[in-house]
């Protein structure tokens, strides 16, 4: 659920699916840091609102614009990638292991989210950790938790920013 006290939109839901690749950089006794890229194949932001547009003339018969309307709120439906990340973990025992990770990418929406003046392409970031057990042959299972923040970094008439706080559970494979 986003937060309205630490900024962005609020009553809105946020699911992000995600595939990640990571490559070790640093290995030394049960600490490890990693790079870390993602995919997000699909990313549907909640009650964001749709736009209905109409062209006005101007003065001039070539002179005219184009002015969007709020106009009811539905689901927005995006993909994108995080091609900057970094994971550092801390193992405690063969199956278990802490971690934190931040990321920097993009991910492009169908409409303009979550507002008619913000834009369809945003600046996306997030931070958490998280614990990583059960590992059973090259399988492990993960929970863990993120802070979201999607943003269209002032480049639209506004930038109300979307904040999320995001609990996911998943499965590596090795």
């Amino acid at each position: 659920m986003v937060t309205e006290s630490w900024g962005g939109v609020p009553d809105h839901e946020l699911v992000i699916t995600t595939v990640y690749v990571a490559h070790p950089l640093i290995h030394w006794k049960g600490f490890s840091a990693s790079w870390v890229g993602e995919i997000l194949p699909a990313v549907v932001a909640t009650k964001v609102q749709k736009g209905l547009g109409s062209w006005f003339p101007g003065r001039a018969p070539s002179d005219s614009f184009y002015v969007v309307f709020p106009h009811g709120d539905g689901p927005d439906f995006g993909a994108g990638a995080t091609p900057v990340g970094f994971r550092f973990g801390l193992r405690f025992a063969k199956t278990i292991a802490l971690f934190a990770a931040c990321n920097g990418g993009a991910v492009a929406f169908a409409r303009a989210m979550p507002n008619v003046n913000a834009r369809s392409v945003n600046f996306f970031g997030s931070a958490g950790g998280g614990l990583r057990f059960g590992q059973i042959g090259r399988r492990a299972f993960i929970v863990g938790y993120r802070f979201t923040h999607i943003s269209n970094a002032n480049t639209a008439l506004e930038n109300p920013g979307f904040n999320a706080h995001v609990v996911y559970f998943g499965m590596t494979l090795r």
